[in-house]
């Protein structure tokens, strides 16, 4: 038990001479970053009985603006587990759309790699939801335990052998034992750490759009492989003024492509070229561009400081698991902290930390070099390697221990 208590010494650039007001505010854990991943951490937490205080730089009716983020989850059935036991499923519930099917092929290719969820399970392998809908169902919740302070950010912050002290832009001074960084992948927490980040830029953007379509998605995902970018189509409930079938799209090419040249006509011939199978399609006005980037961290935590999220991990789109990696990372360290509250453990203390991250590194590498693998893999248009990648599908197509042990790991209950 003693190893709970060891305590490591202050690195020289954790310091701080800024000058506390004495009117403090405790917390057993302070979170910095209300987004996706940090606004279910702190219910999860608050919901276990710990004092949380949630900080971030944006006040909750911006964070809940549905104009400005139309991109929508691959929620997996893990995910949504984790969503359910804190209540939070019910609300989300109406607006997801399940995904039965998935189909993976090349562009041009006849052979395909496709996965049933009837082979694992009765359930879903996961959902589709619009990102406003899970946001708007993170916010009707508000544990007793959970202190909100937004608009808000660090003005400063003092780590000691015992807590972390940091004051706000907004006047309050706070102090815990654990400090959170779930403020995304230009973390600001990150920066008063010693730990070192790895990026990649991948020069290329990708296009978030929902179309109108004449024929069935059959609750079923595509994933197209192209040769300037992967293309996903999303199975989405009907749309709620037209009752047309409707699907969202993450359609990714090479920075250079100016998609703002585009209208939705052109948009939608070159779509129907690649994508024939939903007959005539519509783009819906509304449309959102974002690049594509890879960050590794050295390590997910450092002195009385734990990342989750994107902080720790940003991925390509190409699998869907960027968000759902957060969430594991969510859930893994509430169950560290609940357990050491059970026991009387300080929060911060190394060995707890190091748990966490030794139990975090392996999902988390994982889904960085596959996802960082293929998206490097299908770049390559060698006509060996083409006739290799597509031979391996339609063999795979037929492993069925093969494809289970992958539907589990994308489901996220492996």
């Amino acid at each position: 038990m003693i190893l709970f208590w060891i305590i490591i010494p202050l690195s020289p650039y954790n310091q701080s001479d800024t000058q506390f007001d004495h009117t403090m505010q405790n917390f057993d854990v302070i979170i910095v970053g209300a987004g996706l991943v940090g606004r279910l951490f702190a219910i999860g937490l608050a919901k276990h009985g710990l004092a949380v205080a949630s900080i971030d730089h944006e006040a909750n009716e911006d964070i809940l603006n549905a104009t400005r983020d139309g991109r929508t989850t691959a929620i997996t059935l893990g995910s949504k587990r984790l969503f359910d036991s804190y209540g939070l499923w019910t609300a989300i519930a109406p607006h997801a759309q399940p995904i039965q099917h998935i189909r993976v092929f090349e562009g041009g290719s006849p052979w395909t790699l496709d996965y049933d969820a009837k082979d694992i399970s009765n359930d879903p392998m996961g959902y589709i939801v619009e990102n406003a809908i899970i946001r708007e169902a993170l916010y009707k919740s508000t544990p007793d335990n959970l202190t909100v302070f937004a608009p808000a950010s660090l003005k400063s912050l003092n780590r000691t052998e015992t807590d972390v002290c940091v004051q706000l832009s907004s006047g309050e001074t706070l102090n815990s034992p654990l400090i959170i960084g779930a403020d995304g992948r230009h973390s600001k927490l990150r920066t008063h750490t010693s730990i070192t980040i790895k990026t990649n830029d991948y020069d290329q953007n990708a296009l978030v759009a929902h179309i109108l379509h004449e024929k069935p998605h059959s609750d079923t995902a595509f994933e197209i492989f192209q040769k300037d970018g992967p293309l996903a189509v999303l199975p989405l409930l009907p749309d709620a003024e037209t009752g047309q079938h409707k699907s969202g799209l993450v359609w990714c090419k090479p920075r250079a492509f100016d998609w703002a040249t585009y209208d939705d006509q052109s948009l939608g011939m070159m779509f129907e070229k690649i994508f024939p199978y939903y007959g005539a399609v519509t783009f819906l006005p509304k449309r959102w561009v974002y690049p594509l980037s890879y960050t590794k961290v050295s390590s997910m935590i450092d002195n009385r400081i734990a990342l989750i999220g994107d902080a720790a991990h940003v991925v390509h789109p190409i699998a869907g698991q960027g968000v759902n990696l957060g969430w594991r990372d969510a859930s893994i360290l509430i169950d560290e902290l609940t357990k050491a509250k059970s026991l009387g453990i300080d929060f911060g203390c190394p060995f707890l930390l190091k748990r966490y991250d030794n139990q975090r590194k392996f999902d988390r590498l994982s889904v960085l070099w596959a996802t960082d693998g293929i998206s490097h893999l299908y770049h390559s248009q060698l006509p060996p390697l083409r006739f290799a990648r597509n031979a391996a599908f339609a063999v795979l197509n037929h492993i069925k221990p093969f494809k289970q042990a992958v539907m589990r790991r994308a489901m996220g209950i492996s």
